[in-house]
């Protein structure tokens, strides 16, 4: 759901403190007006302040501005909800500030039949010592009335930890809810029947401020913001009776349900404006050289023995002019702090894929690809030589003349795509030649580009399809159907589980051919011999002799890990594999993973969002899922290692 502009958003000119309470009133008609038909509410309150509710929902956030404190820091505390407010803590606004709050109160309780009130309050620090520790004080009018919902958000608070501290929470009964300086809430008076409606109060020790010169840590009040938000929901969860199937707890997840279910206009633009700046480049392309054949040749000429050359497209952009758009994106507006999270990583690794542009043929680029990607572990290494000494190399049958060239791989890459297409009419992938890619096909956004030199045998075409258009362009597709464009341009990280769910599926399908499997493998030796100092003339020996590679082999694993000055991406595939197994051996579905362009790491912020219905469930799902024989095949996979899926039968 994606929030459209209203004139509720404009701004409210201050007003003296004798008219205060009548725009209260009339603000408090015109929201009632909108929640009675279930309309969203975004209002600009006096003096600042702002409400907003997504939607009909048994609960409101508060907080109230003292006069003589920082602006900034509690309030966001609250902001991470669907329904907040927050307004000047003078005393000529309370009044109009609690008919405000009652009449909301009053309108969702005849909706819901109760409402839960939390207000929110930053602690007087005192010692240094207190100063430096998370602390929590929930305070509460009546505990017993509200037991399980004191105990859920008090277990909730000591699971908050910040840099290594851990949260101490302490429970208080009080007269009244009210902050320091500021006068109690006059729930009392909502109605002939206030036990319908309970109040919690939260103070919270302000860590993300410095106490003497009341500088902001924005890091520290990130954090703070993106945890507080899970005890917030977990409370509010347990007071309106969410539970699990069995009853017994809230349901771990459902408590989601209860955050923002829309894309409000800064999240919108944040997003529309990394996702241009990240298709306004080809990182890719960049790094893949425009001659490979000749330096093949040359390298041959040489006797094996010197490093080829290669030439790379001249950038047709300035990555610093690029960096200083990148870094003009205002995240910080976004209030919901998974979209930011999501945001600040995307932020972060288009910055770096720019430096690594940048730094193309500089011994610097290493750097940067192995920040993007990481190097290979001893597990991983181990992996991929125990697959090596497995698998022999095959070698080229002189009688096997079922090749398929580039003319017919296209065409039944366009059948493909029809097929898809006929599902979901928006699946318009094309089938372009490009002489420009260094493998023979790969996908680039929303099309497949097949180099007109390409070869395959007969029996890796269908493994192909399901690894390009089944995955590939099948998650960009998907993504495009999202209201979250990252979901199409791609999560920060996303590459090493496409590579992975690529790869099983070509498995699946019993396309894994011993030169595919030896394939993967080689590029983690490959990767491990960069990392480790190796010359590109010593790593193509080394898996010439040591490995078994041919010659042509050898050079096109060397030269992809070599490019650009040593480029670590290869080592994703069997690294996003073996990681995909253990998602599935710990019983997870495969069907979420298909939602967009994300990680393994980004599963839990994705089924956070669809439980929230900002993005909805996989439009489609890949053309094998509709076999049985399939996906009995994938449940086998979930009792397999990676080395057992490679002796897999088909």
């Amino acid at each position: 759901m994606i929030d459209q502009p209203s004139q509720s958003d404009q701004p409210i000119v201050e007003n003296s403190a004798e008219d205060i309470t009548d725009l209260y009133v009339k603000i408090a008609d015109v929201v009632c007006e909108r929640l009675a038909l279930n309309q969203r509410v975004r209002r600009n309150l006096p003096e600042g302040g702002r409400l907003r509710i997504d939607r009909q929902l048994p609960f409101l956030c508060l907080y109230r501005h003292p006069p003589e404190q920082p602006s900034d820091g509690a309030r966001e505390l609250i902001t991470t909800e669907a329904s907040y407010l927050f307004a000047s803590g003078k005393p000529e606004h309370h009044t109009g500030l609690m008919l405000l709050i009652k009449r909301i109160v009053a309108a969702m309780r005849e909706h819901f039949g109760t409402f839960l009130l939390i207000e929110v309050w930053e602690k007087q620090r005192g010692s240094q010592s207190i100063d430096d520790r998370i602390l929590f004080e929930i305070h509460s009018t009546d505990e017993a009335s509200i037991p399980s919902t004191i105990e859920t958000m008090r277990s909730a608070l000591e699971k908050i930890s910040i840099r290594r501290q851990s949260a101490e929470v302490s429970v208080r009964r009080d007269t009244s809810i009210q902050p320091l300086g500021s006068r109690p809430l006059e729930l009392d008076t909502i109605d002939s029947h206030p036990s319908g409606c309970c109040a919690i109060g939260l103070s919270v020790n302000p860590i993300y401020r410095d106490s003497s010169s009341q500088v902001l840590f924005p890091m520290v009040l990130q954090a703070l913001r993106r945890q507080l938000t899970i005890a917030f929901r977990r409370t509010i969860a347990e007071f309106t009776g969410s539970r699990s199937n069995g009853g017994d707890a809230v349901d771990s997840a459902a408590f989601h349900e209860f955050g923002p279910s829309t894309l409000v206009r800064a999240a919108r633009l944040v997003d529309q404006q990394l996702s241009d700046i990240s298709e306004s480049f080809d990182f890719l392309l960049q790094v893949t050289p425009t001659n490979a054949s000749e330096a093949e040749q040359a390298f041959q000429k040489s006797g094996y023995e010197t490093s080829p050359i290669f030439n790379y497209r001249p950038l047709p952009y300035h990555p610093n002019l690029l960096k200083r758009q990148l870094f003009g994106i205002e995240i910080e507006r976004i209030e919901d702090p998974t979209l930011a999270h999501l945001c600040w990583e995307k932020q972060e690794e288009l910055d770096r894929k720019l430096t690594a542009l940048r730094d193309i043929e500089t011994p610097s680029f290493i750097y940067n690809s192995l920040q993007l990607y990481g190097s290979v572990d001893e597990n991983l290494l181990e992996l991929a030589i125990e697959i090596l000494n497995r698998v022999p190399e095959t070698p080229p049958n002189p009688n096997d003349t079922q090749s398929v060239g580039a003319l017919k791989l296209m065409e039944r890459a366009r059948e493909e795509i029809d097929y898809y297409h006929r599902r979901l009419c928006d699946f318009n992938g094309t089938v372009e030649p490009s002489e420009s890619i260094a493998s023979g096909v790969m996908v680039s956004r929303d099309r497949l580009l097949v180099s007109p030199t390409c070869s395959l045998n007969e029996d890796r075409i269908e493994a192909l399809m399901h690894h390009e258009i089944g995955t590939h362009l099948l998650t960009y597709f998907n993504g495009r159907g999202q209201p979250f464009r990252q979901l199409y341009a791609g999560l920060a990280g996303y590459e090493e589980l496409q590579e992975g769910l690529a790869v099983l599926a070509e498995s699946l399908v019993g396309g894994m051919t011993r030169n595919r499997w030896r394939t993967l493998a080689g590029r983690v030796i490959a990767v491990h011999s960069l990392v480790e100092g190796l010359t590109f003339v010593e790593t193509y020996h080394l898996l010439c002799e040591e490995f078994g590679f041919s010659s042509s082999r050898a050079f096109s694993l060397t030269l992809r890990v070599y490019r650009g000055g040593g480029f670590t991406k290869d080592l994703i595939y069997l690294r996003g594999l073996s990681r995909l197994m253990e998602y599935l051996a710990a019983g997870h579905d495969i069907e979420p993973l298909y939602v967009g362009k994300i990680g393994l790491q980004h599963v839990p912020f994705v089924q956070e969002m669809r439980r929230r219905k900002v993005i909805v469930a996989p439009r489609i799902l890949p053309r094998f899922l509709d076999s049985d024989h399939i996906r009995s095949r994938l449940e086998a996979c979930r009792k397999k290692n990676v080395i057992q899926l490679v002796e897999m039968k088909s």
